[in-house]
């Protein structure tokens, strides 16, 4: 139930639907609601699938409203209709604070305030990416130049320096530094562990399971899939069954290898699955080719449950794993990553204990309620603060 007075924050996301910041900001209302009054608006609407209907389901339990931008596509006309429905909203509800959530999210509230907003109007971003308006330049360019004032959260370092690298390239005026901080992504620490389920797959001889989990679209390395699987499986005599979990602009290029692959390993495409986070104890590795992250909920998540993560050594996606973590290849690098993998399978209870070993760094990095306090504390100074 909501209190007058507390203060109110708007999240304006994406979409209610698979998303690493989509399900931050959805963990920050669960952890930080008897602070805050949140609301929701997902410019995109909630998914039609189990993962946009179970991320629903958590703000419906908590009371929390959410609201909905557009059914259209975005670049078809949505946009205005979702900039259009979120001004009224703003001016309804008179947020004490609206927080910003990636490009889609910025583009309409600029958008929203094209059409006048309320004066003591006081706006906030995370940024969840280390490469920004990735497609969108121009139209990112000209997001950014109404930006300007917004003060910046980074899921890591290398978001940071990657909105300085935008703003840089399209001559835009940097963020000071006094108006930036990383704040890194957290999750719960009540994750299920897997400390004994690599000791019985040995015991039963059960082939190893591998997971990826994850937007199927270019920047994720999905494209590297067939080579990196197919090479890792030259590496080693272990048997090993692979699930590919996601939905993406790659879907059918993946579906269409899964049935024709040869592999001595099974392969399998399936969809997206809500609350992944306590269904890994079923798996045994997971691999994350990204090309680029913000940060990666995924590996903190593996990695809190004890699963060795193979992944690239790309900025943001590096800072999740600590010193001297062995299975990092580089971006592109299909024959490392296809090493590193089947090391990974070869030796799966060796680096689930590496892993378990250094499980007391990722909870103090990466806790669920070190992200709400950091941010707990970060909305009050910026709400004790005069509007600009």
């Amino acid at each position: 139930m909501t209190h007058p007075a507390y203060p109110r924050i708007l999240h304006v996301i994406s979409h209610l639907d698979m998303g690493g910041a989509e399900n931050v900001a959805i963990s920050l209302a669960e952890v930080l609601h008897p602070e805050f009054n949140f609301s929701f608006f997902a410019v995109g609407g909630v998914a039609d699938n189990p993962v946009g209907q179970e991320m629903a389901q958590r703000l419906d339990r908590l009371n929390i409203p959410y609201h909905s931008g557009t059914a259209v596509e975005f670049k078809r006309g949505g946009v205005a209709q979702a900039s259009f429905r979120l001004n009224r909203l703003i001016w309804n509800t008179q947020p004490d604070l609206i927080h910003l959530h990636t490009e889609m999210p910025e583009t309409t509230f600029v958008g929203a305030a094209l059409l006048g907003l309320p004066s003591a109007t006081k706006v906030i971003r995370t940024v969840h990416s280390s490469k920004i308006w990735p497609a969108w330049r121009r139209i990112g360019r000209l997001v950014e130049g109404r930006l300007g004032e917004a003060d910046i959260v980074g899921v890591s370092a290398a978001s940071v320096q990657g909105l300085r690298d935008f703003q840089a390239d399209q001559l835009l005026p940097q963020t000071p530094p006094s108006r930036t901080r990383v704040i890194y992504n957290g999750v719960a620490t009540t994750v299920p562990q897997i400390a004994d389920a690599c000791a019985q797959a040995q015991a039963a001889q059960r082939p190893v399971q591998v997971l990826y989990a994850g937007r199927l679209a270019q920047e994720k390395g999905v494209d590297l899939l067939p080579g990196i699987l197919t090479a890792a499986a030259r590496l080693t005599s272990r048997p090993a069954e692979v699930t590919l979990l996601g939905h993406g602009p790659l879907e059918e290029n993946l579906r269409t290898w899964v049935g024709s692959q040869q592999l001595p390993w099974t392969v399998r495409l399936e969809p997206p699955v809500p609350n992944l986070a306590r269904q890994l104890h079923r798996y045994d590795v997971l691999l994350l080719p990204s090309r680029f992250e913000g940060l990666c909920i995924m590996a903190i998540e593996a990695l809190m449950a004890g699963l060795p993560v193979v992944a690239t050594r790309v900025p943001g996606l590096a800072e999740v794993f600590p010193p001297g973590y062995p299975l990092l290849s580089e971006s592109e690098d299909v024959a490392g990553l296809g090493a590193c993998l089947a090391g990974a399978v070869e030796r799966v209870e060796h680096y689930a204990e590496f892993v378990s070993a250094h499980r007391a760094h990722t909870v103090e990095h990466f806790g669920l309620h070190s992200m709400a306090a950091n941010y707990s504390q970060y909305y009050r100074a910026e709400l004790g603060r005069g509007s600009r």
